[in-house]
């Protein structure tokens, strides 16, 4: 955890309450210990983006709509269920080794030069 609030601005608290909810969802373990931490439950090409998302921040649920529809409000609810289907097909197309490798590939294209 201490090296994830090094490389990003991450507030650790924020952190340890996402490390927490990755845990309860079987995606990661705690060690404890001088050596523990937290480690991938599967290999990183089995984790899906969405599971980790939908871990994160939870099921996207339909909101209630008790009022009366009206042609607006049923266009835009559309549209939103459009972007949602989209979102999770993109999602569920990438895992963790997929982001990793594209990470890699990046920095390898711009190297960094220090004097």
């Amino acid at each position: 955890m201490s090296e994830i609030t090094a490389k990003q601005p991450i507030p650790e608290r924020y952190l340890e309450q996402i490390l927490t909810n990755l845990r309860r969802a079987g995606l990661v373990q705690s060690q404890r210990g001088s050596k523990g931490g937290f480690i991938l439950v599967r290999e990183p090409w089995q984790i899906t983006l969405l599971e980790i998302v939908t871990t994160v921040e939870g099921e996207r649920k339909d909101k209630d709509n008790s009022t009366s529809p009206t042609l607006e409000r049923s266009l835009v609810h559309e549209v939103w269920e459009q972007a949602n289907t989209a979102s999770i097909e993109v999602l569920k197309s990438y895992t963790l080794q997929d982001l990793c490798q594209q990470r890699e590939a990046r920095l390898q294209q711009s190297p960094m030069y220090y004097i």
